[in-house]
């Protein structure tokens, strides 16, 4: 049996679909981590033992997947290091000096197989600038997908992994894999879901604070919507930097800083990144944005290494 362990946003979603599809369709299990968490619990390590091979998709956890011991595919496009693991196959663009604006295209890449996952996952990603991506606007063209049903597509797979609804992020996997793409905008659990997020993400972007061109929200809530309110906070209302903190999401702290792509080649995330696991963080990111979570008896030494590369925070 192959196992599928994959991100529990759009992208990591989708790109466990495309991943199926290239298997024997009903020939696999697929597992995402607890919503909001960079690693492998006890359940995705049982999952692991029975496992002939793995896959893993969007989940910038190499460390996890170093000691995984047995054969390995490991698609990523987020920034981290080379593993050195024999058994580990490393398809990541980032490690060769080059970009992806989604592991769905990484994957698509190499497997040869595009489709409205593909696009899906990539707008989940990458926002409107997934469609000035030749692939993408190609595969749109040959589905018969606008660039409105595109980001609608993206919200409604969302929508589990932003209620914190792990079983919905696993589930929809196969949702996707058996269901033609126009079927999916009418699919009643993500509408639902879907709905209460919006009525969420409102309430906490009233409460931003701007300083200049920066934006900084911190609240509380139960949904994982923190990288929905950071790419709101960039890509529609045009902040060039957009800090967001959940201070109780689960017990635990969420943070999440975004650039523009504008700003991102100047500034980076890197260091940022690593410097944040050199705390015992489990962080991660892309050239234009870095996430963690982490325990709330930490947040002073986050905030420290936060403010180095954030000078407006001070």
């Amino acid at each position: 049996m192959d196992l599928i362990i994959h991100h529990w946003d759009a992208d990591g979603i989708c790109s466990a679909s495309l991943i199926a599809r290239h298997l024997a369709k009903g020939d696999f299990l697929n597992a995402s981590p607890p919503v909001g968490e960079y690693r492998f619990d006890e359940r995705i390590h049982r999952l692991i033992e029975g496992a002939d091979s793995v896959f893993v998709a969007d989940l910038n956890v190499p460390g996890e997947v170093e000691g995984v011991g047995k054969r390995t595919i490991f698609f990523d496009h987020h920034i981290q290091p080379r593993i050195k693991s024999s058994v580990v196959r490393q398809i990541n663009p980032v490690i060769e000096g080059k970009n992806s604006a989604s592991c769905a295209i990484v994957v698509s890449q190499h497997l040869d197989t595009w489709g409205a996952e593909t696009v899906i996952g990539t707008v989940g990603d990458a926002g409107r600038s997934a469609f000035s991506i030749p692939e993408i606007r190609k595969t749109m063209e040959r589905l018969g997908m606008s660039e409105n049903q595109a980001k609608r597509l993206a919200e409604l797979v969302d929508s589990s992994h932003i209620s914190g609804n792990r079983a919905g992020v696993e589930e929809a996997v196969r949702v996707i894999l058996e269901s033609d793409w126009r079927d999916l905008l009418e699919y009643e659990p993500w509408i639902r879901q879907a709905e209460e997020i919006e009525r969420e993400i409102e309430k906490v972007l009233s409460g931003v604070e701007q300083k200049g061109n920066t934006a900084f929200i911190e609240f509380r809530s139960k949904f994982n919507i923190i990288s929905r309110v950071a790419r709101a906070l960039v890509w529609s209302m045009g902040f060039e930097e957009a800090l967001v903190i959940n201070r109780d999401f689960n017990g635990k702290v969420q943070l999440y800083y975004r650039i523009s792509r504008e700003v991102a080649p100047e500034k980076g995330t890197g260091r940022m990144i690593l410097d944040l696991r050199s705390l015992g963080i489990s962080a991660g990111g892309k050239e234009e944005v870095v996430g963690c979570v982490f325990e709330p008896e930490k947040f002073e030494q986050v905030i420290e290494v936060v403010k180095r590369y954030v000078g407006w925070l001070d």
